[in-house]
């Protein structure tokens, strides 16, 4: 398995970035994508490195955020045949708070009728290869208190969803991983030998990072697998959670990870 990271926060090359998230992917069976990031500019990358996202058959958008689903009109503009794959909530609205009211910050709407989006309500196995899981259980970092959900109540991100990658290894993927990274990884139906994706032990938003003893308690209770994590993780928490780990790394625009 091969993993490309065509858009994150951060940019290792000549590749731009932006602050979403978008990965492709190549298994034995399948081309996909995790996340479309906030514009075409996954797009743009796709195309710089030589990717050609008219052949991915399968899109998985973990939740209904534009920085992870934004960029799904662009994706249909080249694509007329994968299948997308959403929690049927993700097209919800969804709102951040600030101080001047809540700011939309959900997907476009009028996608959820398209004939290659196919919503779920829970956990989904796809094939062999790829598996869905959602409606995770647990404790919700407080770095997730300002995103909130259609009533403008706090978010509980049942519209949050995972992929578990099956083959040589177990690759699990995330997007924000707001219903806690611990809750995540011990419900995924597999032990996860790499975890991809943010931890959202920090809000892009607010500025907001979680306190060191409680980073620290997480990297103490991390099973062993080998982790690229960014986007919502923050600087200062994978600095931490780089000193009390062995095996992680920083994900960028342009990481590229084999499996």
């Amino acid at each position: 398995m091969k993993f490309v990271t065509l858009v994150e926060d951060t940019t290792k090359c000549e590749l731009g970035a932006e602050h979403g998230l978008s990965i492709y992917a190549e298994t034995e069976k399948h081309k996909l994508l995790f996340d479309v990031g906030t514009t075409d500019l996954f797009i743009k990358n796709a195309k710089a490195l030589g990717i050609d996202l008219s052949q991915v058959d399968t899109v998985v958008i973990s939740h209904g955020h534009n920085d992870h689903g934004g960029g799904l009109d662009a994706f249909l503009a080249i694509n007329d045949h994968a299948v997308i794959y959403l929690q049927e909530k993700a097209f919800n609205d969804h709102y951040t708070a600030k101080k001047t009211g809540p700011e939309y910050i959900g997907l476009n709407q009028a996608l959820k009728t398209h004939p290659q989006v196919k919503l779920l309500d829970g956990s989904y196995v796809i094939d062999d290869e790829l598996q869905i899981y959602s409606h995770v259980t647990g404790e919700i970092y407080e770095t997730n208190k300002n995103l909130l959900k259609e009533d403008k109540t706090r978010d509980d991100f049942v519209h949050e969803q995972h992929l578990l990658i099956q083959g040589r290894k177990n690759v699990l993927l995330m997007g924000c991983g707001h219903k806690g990274v611990l809750n995540i990884i011990r419900q995924c139906p597999a032990a996860p030998d790499i975890v991809i994706g943010g931890f959202h032990l920090y809000s892009p938003r607010t500025g907001e990072c979680l306190p060191e003893p409680v980073i620290m308690d997480l990297a103490a209770n991390l099973p062993d697998a080998v982790y690229y994590t960014g986007h919502c993780t923050g600087d200062k928490a994978l600095e931490i959670l780089t000193r009390e780990l062995r095996e992680i790394h920083p994900l960028m625009t342009g990481t590229v990870i084999e499996a």
